[in-house]
């Protein structure tokens, strides 16, 4: 409505300029009077007057544009018609899987679970993690303990370290890929090579972080630019990893214990005679280091073959007793690494898998049982152990 008294007011200045135009031409088109009296007279034009500004509604059209009232139809008629704007001034979707009356939200609102995440993340991230100083000029910090930064100033090149022996599984991944650079590298080779990140920011006053993934964990890193000041090499300590060799450490010495325990249990399974009193004179032959025993000894009514120690964990070779009908099977058992046998015999062997490949150790004493040497008596072949190496807490 405002547009078309603009447009009418403009109309009316137009008239009134152009009547006043040609008034002042006609003025000017007339001749001047002539001092000399042979020139014919001039012929006179008839001045038009000038219009009155009355004749034209200048007032009329302003005060309607003040009032805002519609105009007379017969202005309007001549007024241009301005199209109307669009309601929605949205750019169309792309996508055609995308609805017309979609409006991408710049913002959500967090309920009260997502509040208690972002505050504790926060929390986590804000927290202090103060760094310590490492050889060569690193700055050593506390993986898991908060967030680490890592600064760096352009023309400067920063260096991340991670674990020795490490491996990285896939590419970083930066929030700001476009002014930040990283690089792989690393230092030393073999299986304790260093996994290292080279990072150079482009410009001063950058913030972003960077999540590096290896084989034994995730690093997120803080990544942040100065113009000047930078930290030149970044390490970590694990305190997981040093808890873990304390458990190890722990569980090792468990284990020696539980050891220690078996060996004697083994010793009580022995007759409470003397050891210097058991018959000690058997032959051992044939076998290796893992299927040989260490010692053969009886106390007259029970037999012991002690083995090594490590073929606790290994498969135990079977015990066959030959007699005069061949070889038959007995009566046995076997406590950690010590074969005990409830009776006595001539000869015996150990036997290991089949065939071909069949390990065999003989067993042989060298006095018959019921007759010979008795039991007590030194041994010639086999010299008699000492209480440690058969087991004997002094």
């Amino acid at each position: 409505m405002k547009t078309n008294c603009a447009v009418t007011i403009m109309l009316a200045l137009f008239l009134v300029g152009g009547a006043v135009g040609r008034a002042q031409q006609a003025t000017k088109n007339s001749p001047t009077p002539s001092a000399t009296p042979a020139q014919p007279p001039t012929a006179v034009v008839k001045k038009e007057p000038v219009p009155s500004p009355d004749k034209y509604p200048l007032a009329e059209a302003v005060r309607r544009l003040e009032s805002g009232d519609t105009p007379k139809k017969g202005v309007a008629k001549h007024a241009p018609v301005v199209p109307a704007l669009p309601a929605s001034t949205a750019p169309s979707p792309v996508s055609p899987e995308v609805p017309r009356a979609f409006e991408a939200k710049r913002d959500v609102a967090l309920n009260a679970t997502g509040m208690e995440a972002v505050g504790l993340s926060r929390e986590w991230a804000e927290s202090s993690n103060v760094p310590s100083p490492g050889k060569d000029g690193r700055v050593v910090y506390a993986y898991g303990g908060s967030l680490p930064v890592v600064v760096c100033a352009p023309l400067h090149v920063c260096l991340l370290e991670l674990e020795p022996g490490e491996k990285i599984v896939g590419e970083p991944h930066i929030g700001d890929s476009i002014r930040w650079e990283i690089s792989p590298s690393v230092s030393g080779s073999g299986p304790d090579a260093t996994p290292l990140i080279i990072i150079k920011p482009q410009i001063a006053g950058l913030d972003t972080t960077m999540v590096v993934p290896t084989d034994r964990r995730a690093y997120y890193v803080r990544l942040e630019s100065k113009p000047n000041e930078y930290v030149a090499r970044v390490a970590f300590s694990y305190p997981e990893d040093t808890k873990q060799k304390w458990q190890e450490s722990l569980v090792k010495q468990r284990e020696a214990e539980q050891e220690e325990k078996a060996a004697a249990e083994r010793v009580a399974e022995l007759p409470n005679a003397a050891l210097e009193n058991m018959y000690w004179n058997y032959e051992i032959k044939g076998g290796d280091a893992s299927t040989r025993p260490l010692h053969v000894m009886d106390d007259g009514a029970k037999t012991y073959i002690q083995m090594p120690m490590e073929t606790i964990h290994r498969e135990l070779p079977v015990l066959v007793v030959k007699g005069p009908n061949g070889s038959e099977m007995v009566n046995y058992r076997v406590k950690d690494n010590m074969y005990i046998v409830d009776r006595l015999f001539d000869r015996a062997a150990l036997l290991l898998g089949s065939g071909k490949h069949q390990t065999k150790v003989d067993l042989i004493r060298k006095a018959e049982v019921g007759g010979g040497k008795a039991p007590g008596q030194k041994p010639q072949a086999q010299p008699a152990p000492s209480a440690a190496e058969a087991g004997v807490q002094p």
